[in-house]
Order: structure tokens, then C-alpha cells, then sequence
């Protein structure tokens, strides 16, 4: 739990602002598609890759979802973490008190991570993350 708090805190507008750890979909795309209902599936995605063992993601998935998911918040107007934890993370985290949610959620992070490809994002890092 405390590595998932603190990769949450790495998930912050700066992310947004470096797309050097990975890919991420440009402006224009994200502007296009970007809707409170994207942000809660990418930090939903987040939340049970970070937590659920069977759906554990990779340093590039997590980049591209965190970095995508800040692109989308700032996109429809989520600039303060406490808007930010409030309406997306403190939801997303609630949902693992649900046993079924690993389950339910778990195959909609490949779907997601495919989508955000389509709109081209990538998963490969071109640094360590933390650099």
C-alpha cells in the first residue's frame, strides 16, 4: 500500500508536463477525449494495477496511464490534488474494499492501455522512471 501511495504522489501534473518517461497521447487527442469518465478509468486502471497481483502493471503502463490521466485532468479543469484524490483517487481507492473489484476491473487495464496506443500513447520508456 505505501508503494502505491507513493507512486500516487508521482502522479502529479508534472508527469503531464514530462512526457520523457514514455509516450503519451498529444494535446489534440487528449482535448478530443477527455471526459471525467476517461480520468476515472485511467486512475481506476492505476489504482487495481498497483493492487491487484493477478493485474499487476509495468513501469511503461503505469507511466503512460498516470501521465495520460493528468493530461485528461487538466484537459477538463482537475488541477487541485485535493479535487484530484477527492473525486478520482479516494473513489478508486474505495473500490478495492470490494473483493470482486480485482476481478471486474483487472481485464479493462489491457482494453484501456490498447486504447490509449490507438490514440498514441506507448508503453515503452525512454528513461528510468525517476530520472
Amino acid at each position: 500500500m505505501l508503494r502505491a501511495f507513493l507512486l500516487i504522489l508521482l502522479a502529479t501534473p508534472a508527469l503531464a508536463e514530462d512526457p520523457g518517461f514514455v509516450t503519451l497521447p498529444d494535446d489534440a487527442t487528449i482535448a478530443r477525449a477527455a471526459t471525467p469518465e476517461l480520468l476515472t478509468e485511467l486512475v481506476v486502471a492505476n489504482v487495481v494495477g498497483m493492487n491487484c497481483a493477478a493485474y499487476r502493471i509495468d513501469d511503461g503502463q503505469w507511466a503512460l496511464l498516470t501521465g495520460t490521466a493528468d493530461k485528461v485532468a487538466a484537459a477538463i479543469g482537475v488541477m487541485e490534488s485535493s479535487d484530484y484524490d477527492a473525486k478520482f483517487y479516494g473513489p478508486a481507492f474505495d473500490l478495492l474494499n470490494d473483493p470482486a473489484t480485482c476481478d471486474t476491473e483487472g481485464p479493462k487495464i489491457a482494453l484501456l492501455v490498447d486504447r490509449l496506443r490507438e490514440m498514441g500513447g506507448d508503453t515503452t520508456l525512454l528513461r528510468p522512471l525517476g530520472e
